[in-house]
């Protein structure tokens, strides 16, 4: 089985961008500190929170103004294909947001060990007890480190992340400060990175894409949207079946938000390998969860974990088309499921 995983929400308790951002703007005011002549390209050169929160400002006013003329309106899109044409249309809110960083030059500068070793602080702060809401400190949902010894290491199975966060460095940081104290050269990371210039671009080479007018000649597309994550995904498989094929038939993803929406039904539908998607969702899941309502609106079937059948079972016809999905809270609840397991056989009496 190959095991598939969001970062932000999914594998952290919260999403992490703002901690990454706190970070980067930290990190620019101490260059500015050290040499004050860095980044003369700007009229105010150290105000680099305030630059920060003029993009979220920009984001959330972009964000909400094409939610809001976007037809059809969300109880209206009761059609996957309707659903999937509203998310992948953010595209470019998101990177329109993603070409204001590189503009601002919040990331400028700043190598992969520098993002590595904010990931990873980062992490230290979150299990020093500071809360995932505190600028810079990170928590993971309870389990995580178990189930990555139970999937990955015990039983071999080949885990992948699959992200639209910006930097798969951070990622791998806020992974290696984990209570196992390593980072598992056999989990992969298909995401963004930060390049010399600041810029965000994906870490391995995209399909064709659409650009725009905002994108610079040194740019590539960013992964931003469900349909990246997507490509994404089929990026992860490759190369999981390249290197354990008799491990990846059966491909699991878990995911939070409505960004994962495509994973998780193309993962559901796996039926020559058995695998599944689940709804990572906080409190009772279907209230809290606006992934989970957008499931519910498709018409989809999302029990929890402890109320699901193994997704390695035989696939029966009477399923037809629906995907198999299930919803937890964390990672121990998956584990304590046994929702990827091998079903038990029933011996004859």
């Amino acid at each position: 089985m190959h095991v598939v995983l969001d970062f932000d929400g999914t594998i952290t308790a919260n999403d992490t961008i703002g901690q990454l951002a706190s970070y980067a703007v930290a990190f620019q005011e101490a260059q500015n500190a050290r040499d004050p002549s860095q980044d003369s390209g700007s009229a105010n050169k150290s105000d680099w929170e305030a630059r920060w929160t003029s993009i979220v400002e920009q984001y959330l006013a972009d964000h909400q103004a094409h939610t809001a003329g976007y037809a059809p309106p969300e109880a209206a899109r009761t059609t996957l294909e309707h659903e999937l044409q509203f998310l992948n249309s953010l595209s470019n809110v998101e990177r329109k947001s993603v070409y204001r960083l590189r503009d601002a030059r919040l990331f400028a500068g700043m190598t992969p060990k520098d993002l590595y070793e904010g990931g990873r602080q980062a992490r230290e702060r979150g299990q020093d007890g500071e809360t995932a809401g505190q600028k810079q400190a990170v928590q993971l949902r309870p389990g995580f480190a178990a189930f990555i010894e139970q999937t990955s290491s015990r039983r071999r199975w080949p885990v992948s992340i699959v992200s639209v966060n910006w930097s798969d460095a951070w990622i791998r940081g806020v992974l290696r400060a984990d209570d196992s104290e390593r980072n598992d050269p056999a989990i992969r990371v298909f995401a963004n990175k930060v390049a010399p210039s600041g810029a965000i671009v994906p870490n391995i080479p995209r399909k064709a894409v659409t650009a725009s007018h905002d994108q610079k000649d040194d740019d590539a597309v960013p992964f931003s949207s469900c349909s990246d994550k997507a490509e994404a995904l089929d990026a992860a498989i490759s190369a999981a079946t390249r290197s354990l094929p008799e491990q990846s038939a059966a491909v699991v993803y878990m995911g939070d938000s409505t960004t994962d929406l495509e994973c998780l039904l193309l993962a559901g539908r796996n039926k020559n390998g058995g695998g599944g998607g689940i709804v990572m969702a906080d409190g009772d899941g279907p209230t809290t969860s606006k992934l989970m309502q957008a499931l519910a609106r498709l018409g989809y079937a999302v029990p929890h974990v402890s109320q699901a059948q193994p997704f390695q079972r035989p696939w029966l016809a009477s399923e037809g088309d629906a995907p198999r999905l299930a919803w937890a809270r964390d990672f121990e609840e998956i584990l304590a499921s046994k929702i990827l397991d091998e079903p038990i056989a029933k011996t004859s009496e």
